[in-house]
C-alpha cells in the first residue's frame, strides 16, 4: 500500500504543507479545528509524520544536508552550472555519510517555499545558495535556529558563513580582457535583479571602466534571465538600437549561447566583429562554436568547500565568522581570440 504523504493530509484539511509539518512537529500551534482535521486526515490515510518514522530510538537526527537553490523559474534548474556545483557538494557529504536533499525556490512561488520549510524538521543542516535580497529564507534559518551557509553572496550580519567567488573581480576582469583588446563599446548581460550576486558583477565592470578612464553607460547594461532565448531577442533588440557594439559580457554560458545566435542570425562574425565573454566553466564553454572565453568560476570546487564548511558548522571545527572567497580564472578561447 502506497504511504500517504504530508501533501495527503494538507490536502484531507485543506490547509498548506507548511501548517501540517508546523503541527506535527509542534513548532506552531493551529487552531483546535483545524488540529482536529489534521488528526483526523491522519488517522484515515494512515500517515505518520516523517520525523517519527525515521528517528532511531529519538537518539539523533537524521544526516540528511538539504541544498536550497534561488531560480527564477524552473528552466534555470537545468544549468550544467547547478550540475556541476552539486557534484561537488554531493562528493563531500558522501566522503562523510551525509546525504543531500535538493529544494528549488522559483521566485514568486509561494509553493516551493511551503515545501521547504515543510521538510526542515529533518534536516541537519541547509545549504542556501543565492539569497535574495528579501532574506525571508535566512530569517526563517535563524529562527528555526537550523545550521546554515551560505554558497553566494550575503548582506547580512548573521550571515557568518559563506563560500563565494569574488564576482566584482570577475566583472572586473571580464571587462578589461575586453577593453584591452580595444572593445569600448561594450553590451553587459548580467543576472536577475534580485540576486546579491548581480550588483557586485555590475560594480566590477563599471570599476573596469573608470581605471581606463571610461564613462561607463548604464543603457548597456541589462539584468537578463538564464535563458538562450530571451537573451537572444534581448540582443537582437540591442544591436538594433545602435550597431557599434564590438564585445558582448555574459554572465552565465547559456545566456552566451543566446548571443552567439543573435550574431549568426545578423549575420555578425564572432571574433572579428563582435567578441563574447561569458562566466562560469562548464563544458558548454568547449562544445560551443566558436569555443567561449569564459571566467572559469570552478563550480565543483565551489560546492565541495561550501559543503566542507557546512560539515565544519556542524561539528563546531568552525564556530567564529568565516568567509571563503574564491577567484575566478580567466580562459580564453576563440570567441575573443
Amino acid at each position: 500500500m502506497k504511504q500517504s504523504t504530508l501533501a495527503d493530509v494538507a490536502a484531507y484539511a485543506g490547509v498548506s504543507t507548511a501548517a501540517v509539518s508546523y503541527y506535527f512537529r509542534g513548532t506552531k500551534k493551529l487552531s483546535r479545528k483545524i488540529e482536529q482535521k489534521l488528526d483526523e486526515g491522519a488517522k484515515v490515510l494512515n500517515y505518520t509524520p516523517i520525523h517519527s518514522r525515521h528517528r532511531p530510538g529519538d537518539a539523533q537526527k537524521a544526516r540528511l544536508i538539504n541544498i536550497c537553490i534561488n531560480v527564477e523559474s524552473k528552466d534555470t534548474s537545468d544549468d550544467f552550472y547547478f550540475f556541476n556545483m552539486m557534484n561537488g557538494v554531493m562528493d563531500c557529504l558522501a566522503e562523510h555519510d551525509y546525504q543531500l536533499t535538493i529544494s528549488r525556490l522559483v521566485e514568486g512561488k509561494k509553493k516551493t517555499q511551503d515545501i521547504f520549510y515543510s521538510n526542515l524538521g529533518l534536516t541537519s543542516g541547509v545549504i542556501l545558495c543565492n539569497p535574495r535580497k528579501d532574506h525571508c529564507i535566512e530569517d526563517e534559518l535563524l529562527e528555526r535556529k537550523i545550521p546554515y551557509v551560505i554558497l553566494g553572496s550575503s548582506e547580512k550580519t548573521e550571515s557568518t558563513f559563506y563560500v563565494d567567488v569574488d564576482l566584482q573581480a570577475v566583472g572586473f576582469q571580464a571587462t578589461e580582457h575586453l577593453l584591452a583588446k580595444g572593445h569600448k563599446h561594450i553590451l553587459f548581460l548580467n543576472l536577475a535583479e534580485s540576486m546579491l550576486q548581480s550588483q557586485q558583477r555590475r560594480d566590477g565592470f563599471i570599476m573596469a571602466y573608470r581605471q581606463r578612464g571610461l564613462e561607463f553607460n548604464e543603457e548597456d547594461h541589462v539584468f537578463a534571465p538564464i535563458s538562450a532565448e530571451i537573451c537572444r531577442k534581448i540582443v537582437m533588440e540591442s544591436f538594433e538600437k545602435r550597431n557599434d557594439y564590438t564585445g558582448v559580457v555574459t554572465s552565465n554560458e547559456i545566456q552566451a549561447q543566446g548571443v552567439i545566435q543573435a550574431m549568426k542570425e545578423l549575420k555578425i562574425p564572432i571574433p572579428s566583429k563582435v567578441a563574447i565573454i561569458s562566466m562560469g566553466g562548464t563544458m558548454l564553454g568547449e562544445l560551443t562554436v566558436p569555443s567561449l572565453t569564459t571566467i572559469n568560476f570552478n563550480p565543483y570546487k565551489h560546492g565541495y568547500e561550501t559543503a566542507q564548511l557546512l560539515l565544519d558548522v556542524l561539528t563546531k571545527k568552525r564556530i567564529q565568522p568565516f568567509h571563503l572567497i574564491l577567484p575566478g580564472d580567466l580562459v580564453e578561447r576563440d570567441s575573443t581570440k
